[in-house]
């Protein structure tokens, strides 16, 4: 498959979506034979897309040898993608045998952190493994100040959060997912952050374009994590479609960077 048809196909698929179910932010929930397909197509077009991304990182794991500064962190985004597609598996089925409304927090939530760290290490190495091989003329500290710039929101809002968890009476698990999912946010998008900065000082080419398409895939997941935490705090369920359009971007983008990889890696 070609750079431009991988391009196309991920647009139209994420564009088609956000015409189907974005209308749903004016009209209110539809019946719930169209709502059941809704949920059946939406859930299985993003376990197809995990999918693509798991089996792709991983394919692309097999051509590198031990001394490749890249396999580590290629390993730790296959290992990420890997369990995010099992979580999200276990998630689609909670999602259909409770109607709709899956427990929270599940089985799948620790799944996602899981996902989440392996990820998170996996942007970590891959930044260190770039600034090991000396291309950077400042030697990083673009990068590390565009973090610390994304770093003091992003603490200013965990604060926020743990203040108010603290007086809230909720169950323990409960407490704990809620402390998790926007600390592992947070974390995720520092690096990802100081790792686009990096990205951007190399320019243009096929390595920067796998690791924007996974860049800006993670920054549409912490959005969506950050959205739905925000809605739910405030009864907003008529703003879903965002929610559901958000993951769907991001699981596209996972797609498309992973299979970026593999075709570089082939071609070498």
């Amino acid at each position: 498959m070609k750079k431009r048809m991988l391009d196309y196909l991920v647009f139209g698929l994420c564009l088609a979506w956000a015409v189907i179910v974005l209308p749903r932010l004016f009209t209110g929930r539809w019946s719930p034979e169209v709502e059941s397909v809704l949920t059946w197509a939406g859930g299985l077009m993003r376990l197809a897309f995990l999918a693509v991304a798991a089996i792709a990182s991983t394919r692309a794991l097999w051509p590198l040898d031990n001394n490749n500064p890249a396999r580590t962190s290629q390993a730790f985004l296959a290992g990420g993608f890997t369990v995010y597609l099992i979580a999200q598996t276990t998630l689609f089925v909670l999602t259909i045998a409770s109607g709709g409304t899956p427990p929270y927090p599940s089985v799948a939530d620790l799944g996602f952190f899981i996902a989440m760290l392996l990820l998170i290490a996996g942007v970590a190495v891959g930044i260190r493994s770039w600034l090991k091989l000396g291309l950077f003329h400042d030697g990083g500290r673009n990068a590390a100040k565009a973090a610390a710039v994304v770093a003091v929101p992003m603490v200013i809002g965990i604060t926020a959060v743990l203040r108010s968890l603290a007086s809230a009476d909720l169950p323990a698990a409960q407490m704990a997912a809620d402390i998790l999912y926007p600390v592992l946010d947070s974390i995720l998008v520092i690096v990802t952050v100081a790792m686009l900065r990096l990205n951007l000082m190399m320019g243009r080419g096929t390595v920067g374009a796998v690791w924007r398409s996974l860049l800006v895939g993670f920054l549409a997941m912490a959005a969506g994590d950050v959205s739905y935490s925000f809605f739910a705090g405030f009864n907003l369920d008529a703003l879903d479609p965002v929610i559901d359009v958000l993951y769907t971007v991001a699981y596209a983008l996972y797609a498309r960077g992973a299979v970026l990889q593999l075709m570089l890696v082939r071609e070498d």
